[in-house]
């Protein structure tokens, strides 16, 4: 279940630039980003497991590139999304192959599956939320003490997905 959830992921990630890029004017990067999408998937099947940290940094880039360059946001955030999920999900089956026969693999992805989509759901929200309301003015006392308690909210849940 994790490789289906894990190539789609794949192809959200590369397929969303695409989309954004071409509407962007910019329809040169697309191939680019379409034979990255296909090295990550026969680099994960061979298993390379390193190259999904390589392919998350080129779709974070290009994401951010794109969000600067005023590409539809939308695509970007979905695009970077697909990489996160996939780099992921890429990082769990190679931690799934370790799994002895006796472990409960069927379960551990299930819960695996759950807790990563929830997360992605919650940060997709925030980021199309962050896009619809704006602020003009924030005090920066304020503002630093936003950006502290987001650090030690997603300390505490990084934390506490690592002891499950």
């Amino acid at each position: 279940m994790t490789i289906i959830v894990l190539i789609l992921s794949i192809l959200l990630g590369t397929v969303s630039l695409v989309i954004g890029y071409s509407q962007g004017g910019a329809s040169s990067y697309s191939l680019g980003f379409l034979l990255l999408g296909g090295i990550w998937l026969v680099t994960h099947f061979r298993k390379w497991y390193w190259f999904s940290s390589i392919a998350l940094l080129l779709i974070i880039c290009g994401a951010a590139y794109g969000v600067w360059r005023e590409f539809p946001t939308v695509w970007m955030l979905l695009g970077a999304l697909g990489g996160l999920l996939g780099w992921d999900l890429s990082d769990f089956a190679r931690r799934l192959s370790y799994a002895s026969p006796m472990d409960d693999t069927r379960n551990m992805e299930r819960l695996h599956l759950e807790r990563v989509g929830i997360v992605a759901a919650l940060g997709l929200g925030l980021a199309i939320l962050s896009r619809i309301i704006r602020v003009e003015r924030l005090a920066f006392e304020v503002a630093v003490g936003l950006v502290l308690l987001a650090a030690l909210g997603l300390t505490r849940l990084v934390i506490g997905l690592r002891r499950n």
